[in-house]
């Protein structure tokens, strides 16, 4: 794992960060730098615009894109609004924000100690998680919005529902890269959590791998820069995902008979609640089997 930021393509790099093993992105034109996601705290928010002005010097931080609304991607969005950036996100991204933020921050709050979820984070990060200002995108799209940067552009898609409702991929046409932020992922299985779209996710790859090309550099919410082929290998076990619970809803497997199905792409005890939310989203079963 690199500490040290990688030019993808012409003032376009990525540093991938050792909390949460996130990827941040940098894109500098001649009005300005975009960045690609804020971080998780105002701490290692603080530390990534120091880092992002080393990388360019002299240049202003002008745009900053949130992927989607969870933490480790926003809640260090004070710190670069504060230093005069615009924050822009999906619009279902900053509502949630709002929503869904508060929320964790009692969960860490009244359990200030270490997140089963993520037993690699320090109490003191969970406290600062628990502190961060929640500050939403004060620009929001819902389908697309092209960013100027002087002497080249960014595009901002949102092509469909998965990791979130929320979720957009940022285009850089001419470096030939796309950031997707956890709609792929490749330090882990992608993420289902309970506010995905399991049975949507798969369509939505699909739409991003429309727009690769055989050289397209595309950067995950998490681990090493990927390819196309990657994008839609992973895109085809998320499919299967979705399958699965389609064909086990249809057939009348119970909720209950479904968590317990191990035919899975990925470890079954990172679906449970893709599986929930995808019985959700089909609505009552209709038993035709015997299945309890």
């Amino acid at each position: 794992m690199t500490s040290n930021w990688t030019e993808l393509g012409d003032r376009c790099w990525v540093r991938r960060y050792p909390e949460w093993d996130l990827n941040i992105g940098v894109v500098a034109g001649s009005a300005g730098v975009l960045v690609v996601d804020t971080h998780a705290t105002e701490a290692f928010a603080t530390e990534l615009l120091a880092d992002v002005r080393r990388l360019v010097p002299g240049a202003e931080v002008r745009w900053a894109v949130n992927t989607h609304a969870h933490f480790d991607h926003t809640f260090g969005n004070s710190v670069f609004a504060a230093a005069g950036a615009t924050v822009i996100s999906h619009e279902n991204a900053a509502a949630q924000l709002l929503e869904r933020g508060p929320e964790l921050q009692r969960r860490y709050a009244e359990n200030p100690g270490v997140d089963p979820d993520f037993p690699a984070i320090p109490a003191e990060v969970i406290a600062q998680i628990a502190t961060a200002p929640l500050v939403p995108a004060d620009q929001t799209f819902s389908v697309a919005k092209v960013i100027d940067l002087g002497d080249r552009r960014v595009e901002l898609l949102h092509l469909g529902n998965g990791h979130t409702d929320g979720d957009i991929v940022v285009l850089v046409p001419d470096a030939d890269v796309v950031f997707m932020g956890d709609l792929i992922e490749e330090s882990a299985p992608p993420s289902y959590g309970d506010d995905c779209y399991p049975l949507d996710w798969s369509d939505t790859v699909d739409r991003v791998v429309g727009l690769l090309t055989a050289t397209t550099r595309v950067v995950p919410g998490h681990g090493a820069v990927v390819d196309a082929e990657f994008v839609r290998d992973q895109g085809a076990e998320i499919g299967s995902v979705a399958n699965n619970i389609s064909g086990l809803h249809h057939n009348g497997a119970t909720l209950e008979y479904a968590l317990r199905h191990d035919e899975w792409p990925y470890p079954a005890e990172h679906l449970a609640a893709a599986v929930r939310r995808g019985y959700e989203q089909l609505g009552g079963v209709r038993r035709t089997l015997p299945m309890a």
